[in-house]
């Protein structure tokens, strides 16, 4: 009972696989076919238990086979095992390749180490040298038990971060509460020590807190594998300079591990239902894993750590629509939400997430003479921020959501944390009062003068015919302005919707004059064109700059020649395909400085910082004044 008679067996039943139940090979009848031939009753015996986990032979014994009788001579036996739709090579004794059985038991049942009930058949070739006739056994039952060692629900990590205490439950190793045998990746996050040394450590199992160090898992000589049973030295993390935290993945059934260096980054995205998937939302983190944004909802959504791909996203682990808990092994989306807007929080630390309706953003404090009484601020989509125009006292305040202090923020202007310091406003007087928590950056506010002008004035002429409203952004003291493209008479507006209050023209130019809002004629057609368009609500006048080109420049053409661009009248835009742009660049307005703008790809503005763009083929959209501000629209080719 050896691999040659296997061997041997495995070149029969390849032969005897082209047969059916009767089979004639080319010649003559020379010897008499058998006229019945089948297993009798009782012609296979079953052993004892197969226990994998105390068993190192390369063959097994599965059963006793009492071949079937033949009612003619000189026909020989040869056997095979059928394992459900798989057959495998089987002595007459009954052997066959233990790797096989155990193989094909863990693949249907799973590595749980608990006697299962294996369904087999054995079959025949009975073949006389022209002539094979094939019989099989009625289903008998193998008992084995899977190799695979004992897994427990839990593992503690006990070592140089918690002072080797093997009854310390800090660190806990855990895989989703499955069954250890279905799931058995384990997995744990530590810190990495402040004093950047290595973590030296062992884990040991539930049953073994307290002292009992038997059933630690500990290293062994290859390097990533472990083995149970305290069966080795010290399992190493080797310290990552840049580490806040150690991943720890454990394979049970591999005896496997890992550890992943983990830092955190400034910002993690949502994305979702409320943009069909297609625009992430940012979340500001503080650097210790904590992210928060109050982002508008409106159904599923997950979380992912990149703007601009899925690497490395989190799904739901567990939870509802309150919030849960997350992981990175594939999951479904969050739980479906009702539109509207909502805090969101999410602890990549403690791997959770938390999800707050936002029925009211509010200001409260002295300012309005007492605490008692909140100032409800209103949604400004404009700026994607709470805004309240309010006349206050000096005095102190504070921002709260839901008119509850479980939610509150205070501090500075420019850094509101929660449950922060009270802020002071300095004097009586009316004010503009901003509240931003979109993600981009800490939540701050903004608390200027209210001067009494619009946050945005409105040009509408024959370009639209008339039908289309064109947001010029405001300073706060009266001052607008806007690019587009124009082309004969048109009038500015304060409102968007309704024509209450419009400036009409007085006398001047095509391109400049002054303007009343006690009714007149339109503003004259400059020529069609693009242009700046400035309006002095202050002062009522308006002028028109006409841009004649739309140029990118920099470090990729020496800060000399103007790359052109080149105006989409349907998008609104500037635009270029090139793959000539590299290092820094900027756009300015007719090959000139006095128009210029740089600072980020979302938020142009003017003179501000260079930008910078790796080699590549990329086309460029230029919107200025889309949406209330400038920005590029990189698309790499």
């Amino acid at each position: 009972m050896n691999k040659k008679i296997l061997s041997m067996i495995a070149l029969v039943a390849s032969v005897a696989a082209c047969t059916d139940d009767y089979k004639d090979w080319a010649e003559p009848q020379t010897v008499a076919q058998p006229t019945q031939v089948s297993f009798a009753d009782g012609s296979i015996t079953t052993v004892g238990t197969i226990d994998f986990n105390s068993y190192a032979e390369e063959l097994v014994k599965v059963c006793t086979i009492k071949a079937p009788s033949t009612a003619a001579e000189g026909y020989e036996p040869s056997f095979a095992i059928n394992l459900g739709s798989n057959s495998y090579d089987i002595t007459a004794d009954g052997v066959m390749s233990a790797a096989d059985l155990q193989a094909y038991v863990a693949s249907q049942f799973g590595r749980r180490p608990v006697v299962r009930d294996v369904e087999a058949t054995v079959s025949t070739w009975l073949n006389n040298g022209t002539t094979t006739v094939k019989a099989t056994s009625d289903i008998f039952i193998i008992k084995a038990i899977p190799q695979a060692p004992v897994i427990e629900a839990a593992y503690y990590l006990t070592g140089s971060i918690n002072g080797w205490n093997n009854s310390d439950t800090t660190y806990k190793l855990t895989n989703d509460g499955s069954d250890p045998y279905a799931n058995p990746v384990f997995k744990l996050r530590i810190p990495a020590p402040e004093d950047g040394s290595n973590v030296e450590f062992k884990m040991t199992p539930e049953s073994g807190l307290g002292g009992d160090w038997s059933g630690c898992l500990a290293a062994a000589e290859e390097e990533g594998k472990f083995n149970y049973n305290n069966n080795g030295g010290n399992l190493v993390i080797t310290a990552d300079p840049d580490a806040l935290f150690y991943d720890l993945t454990f394979n049970m059934l591999d005896q496997t591990w890992k550890a992943t260096p983990v830092g955190f980054n400034e910002f993690i995205y949502e994305i979702g239902n409320e943009s069909s998937w297609s625009e992430p939302h940012p979340l500001y983190g503080n650097g210790l894993g904590q992210y928060e944004a109050i982002i508008w909802l409106d159904g599923e959504f997950k979380f992912k750590p990149n703007q601009d791909n899925w690497d490395g996203d989190w799904e739901k682990a567990s939870g509802d629509a309150n919030g849960g808990t997350l992981t990175t092994d594939g999951g479904p989306n969050m739980d479906g939400v009702a539109a509207g807007h909502y805090l969101v929080q999410v602890d990549l630390k403690e791997m959770t997430y938390t999800i707050t309706a936002v029925s009211s953003i509010s200001i409260i404090g002295s300012v309005r003479g007492a605490w008692d009484t909140d100032i409800d601020m209103t949604y400004n989509a404009n700026f994607n921020c709470w805004e309240a125009r309010e006349t206050l006292s000096a005095g102190e305040y504070k921002f709260r959501m839901n008119h509850d202090w479980g939610i509150n923020w205070g501090g500075t202007e420019d850094n509101l944390e929660h449950n922060g310091a009270n802020l002071q406003l300095a004097a009586d007087g009316a004010y503009i009062i901003r509240f931003f928590n979109n993600g981009e950056g800490p939540a701050y506010c903004t608390v200027k003068e209210d001067s009494g002008y619009p946050d945005f004035f409105y040009e509408i002429g024959n370009e639209s015919g008339w039908g289309t409203s064109h947001q010029m952004g405001g300073n706060g003291n009266g001052q607008y302005q806007g690019y587009y493209w124009l082309d004969g008479e048109f009038k500015f507006k304060p409102n968007a919707d309704n024509w209450d209050n419009d400036l009409e023209y007085i006398d001047g130019t095509t391109t400049s004059g002054t303007l009343t809002d006690g009714g007149g004629p339109n503003c004259p057609d400059p020529g069609a064109g693009f242009y700046q368009i400035n309006l002095d609500a202050a002062a009522m006048t308006y002028s028109l700059l006409k841009i004649e080109s739309i140029s990118m420049i920099g470090g990729f053409n020496g800060w000399s020649d103007d790359l052109e661009m080149t105006y989409n009248k349907e998008e609104g835009c500037w635009e270029v395909t090139t793959d000539a742009v590299s290092g820094e660049y900027k756009f300015r307005a007719n090959h000139d400085w006095g128009i210029n703008w740089g600072g980020t790809e979302s938020d142009l503005t003017q003179d501000g910082a260079n930008l910078n763009i790796e080699a590549g083929t990329y086309k460029f959209q230029l919107y200025l004044t889309y949406a209330g501000n400038n920005r590029v629209v990189i698309t790499k080719q």
